[in-house]
């Protein structure tokens, strides 16, 4: 079932709907079937995606530990 992404030349709400057939689609937001076809790309899913994807979410967790601690610390030190 493909996804496409639109916006509404009405009211510029940008959103994605799965399309059947020849359904017409209409905004959520404000019901007009004015709309635009967006270029989206395809999502692309391989072990290298895959492994950078996970390096960037341990990277990012690594963070925000060091954050949570240091904020930790300074709690501790300023509440006795």
């Amino acid at each position: 079932m493909p996804i496409f992404d639109y916006r509404c030349r009405s009211c510029s709400h940008a959103f994605e709907v799965f399309i059947r057939g020849a359904k017409i689609p209409s905004c959520p937001e404000c019901g007009s079937e004015e709309l635009e076809k967006q270029f989206s790309l395809p999502a692309i899913k391989s072990q290298g995606t895959h492994d950078k994807a996970m390096r960037a979410a341990r990277a990012r967790d690594k963070a925000q530990g060091k954050e949570r601690e240091h904020a930790q610390r300074q709690y501790e030190l300023n509440h006795d």
